[in-house]
Formats: structure tokens, C-alpha cells, sequence
């Protein structure tokens, strides 16, 4: 029979699973949550991860493609300062380049001066003046033979006089430069 007690039964029946169900959802979602919070900042901090290593996968191979630059350039470079106590290799390969574009030539070199980089190379500038004989064209050729030289050189002055005022002949053409040497000790 259908009575007031039995409604109160099969509500309240009805009431508890309903409650007892949404505990189990709530526990279910907070549980949930937190598994997908957790999951959602191991991605995170695995794709800053993969990007810092992406990043330094790329430096590296950047500075191994340096390397590799530098490790065949060193020689040059270590060649390209000659050692201020000899600078007879310097000056035999100006007296070729002179011979090369039929040139006379006569040099005053200074005595050493010490370059402050502030690093641990040593390094000295030794200025010069060479006074040549020849007329502007062969002085072109021999200056684009002289921007070739492996050596770190500068001009600092270029005087050229002519004696009947065309340089195109005879002239004696005056120039000062340095070079950059290791200093010896």
C-alpha cells in the first residue's frame, strides 16, 4: 500500500543516492583536476624544456660551425702578427711586391710601440715610412697587391709629388703605415 511512511522511504531512499552520487562526482572532479593540473604543468615545463634544449641544440651548432672557422683560421690568424724582433719576413714580402709592379723602394721603420687592448695579447705597432719611385698607375697595382698581404697593416699617409707635375710619369710617391706585431719577451 502506498502511505505516507513508504513515500518518505523511497524518497529519502532516492535522496541518499543521490547525494552519495554527487559526492562521488565531486570527488571524481576534484580528483580529476588535480590529476589534469599536474598533467597540464608537466607539459608546460616539458615544452619550456624542449625550446631551452631546442635553443641550445642551435647555439651549439652554431658555435661548432665557429669552431670549425676558427680552428682552420688560427694559423692565419697567429701568422697574420709577426713577431716584433724579426720583421724580416714583412719586409721581403714589401720588397716582392715592389719588384712584382717595378717598383724602387726604401723603408724607415720605427722602433716598437706597445698596444694597451687589455687583454693577455701582447701586442706592438711598428710605424714605417717607404718611399717609392714610380709613376700613380704601377703605385695602384701595387697598393691593391699590398691590401692582400696577410699581415695587419694600416696607411696612414700617402704623399706623391712629381717633379715636371704629371703623375702619370715619373713621381716618388711617400707613404707611412704600421703594422701590428707580437711582442716578444
Amino acid at each position: 500500500m502506498f502511505t505516507t511512511k513508504n513515500l518518505f522511504k523511497i524518497f529519502g531512499k532516492h535522496f541518499l543516492i543521490a547525494i552519495g552520487a554527487i559526492l562521488i562526482a565531486v570527488v571524481s572532479i576534484s580528483i580529476l583536476s588535480g590529476k589534469i593540473v599536474q598533467i597540464s604543468a608537466s607539459a608546460a615545463k616539458n615544452r619550456q624544456q624542449a625550446s631551452m634544449l631546442s635553443q641550445q641544440t642551435a647555439m651549439l651548432a652554431n658555435l661548432k660551425h665557429e669552431v670549425e672557422i676558427i680552428g682552420s683560421n688560427e694559423t692565419v690568424f697567429n701568422n697574420a702578427f709577426i713577431p716584433s724582433n724579426n720583421i724580416l719576413a714583412f719586409v721581403s714580402v714589401l720588397e716582392s711586391l715592389a719588384l712584382r709592379n717595378g717598383l724602387t723602394e726604401s723603408f724607415h721603420f720605427s722602433s716598437p710601440i706597445p698596444l694597451d687592448l687589455g687583454t693577455s695579447l701582447l701586442l706592438n705597432t711598428i710605424g714605417y715610412q717607404n718611399t717609392i719611385s714610380t709613376n700613380v698607375p704601377a703605385f695602384i697595382n701595387y697598393l691593391k697587391d699590398y691590401e692582400s698581404l696577410p699581415y695587419f697593416t694600416k696607411i696612414d699617409s700617402i704623399n706623391i709629388t712629381s717633379s715636371n707635375g704629371n703623375w702619370l710619369e715619373s713621381s716618388n710617391v711617400t707613404f707611412g703605415a704600421s703594422v701590428t706585431t707580437r711582442a716578444e719577451q
